[in-house]
């Protein structure tokens, strides 16, 4: 091999693999936007998770916002957008900031992969179990 075929040779090997070290692709995020209500009351202050459901192959984005006055919306302050499909909705409410917990709440919904409005109905009494200690 020549010398210039050596240059091209290297060239095209030294680009490929700077091709491939790039950042990996961030996964798709939507809005998710709403109402949070607990037993048809507002929930005051609180958090919404919104979990990819892996029992259902969903490996996609999760997303977090914050519960203010009984609304919330992935795209405000402190909030990520949801990657869509089958998710584990996870509802933390307080009836003040610092205060007293009035519900924890999960249960499993479909979302698009899409922009998407999620009105939260979390039942009276609604509480998830503590997880067992380890032993």
């Amino acid at each position: 091999m020549n010398r210039r075929g050596a240059w091209v040779a290297l060239f095209s090997v030294t680009m490929l693999m700077i091709a491939g070290c790039g950042k990996p692709a961030e996964p798709s995020r939507y809005r998710v936007s709403g109402t949070a209500n607990y037993d048809g009351v507002p929930i005051v202050f609180g958090d919404v998770l919104i979990t990819p459901n892996g029992a259902k192959k969903n490996s996609g984005a999760q997303a977090i916002a914050n519960i203010r006055e009984g609304k919330y919306d992935t795209t405000a302050e402190g909030g990520k957008g949801y990657g869509g499909g089958p998710a584990i909705i996870r509802v933390t409410g307080f009836d003040k900031q610092g205060g007293k917990l009035i519900c924890e709440y999960e249960y499993e919904a479909d979302l698009p992969a899409g922009d998407a409005t999620l009105e939260i109905k979390v039942p009276k009494g609604a509480k998830i179990k503590p997880a067992s200690p380890e032993i």
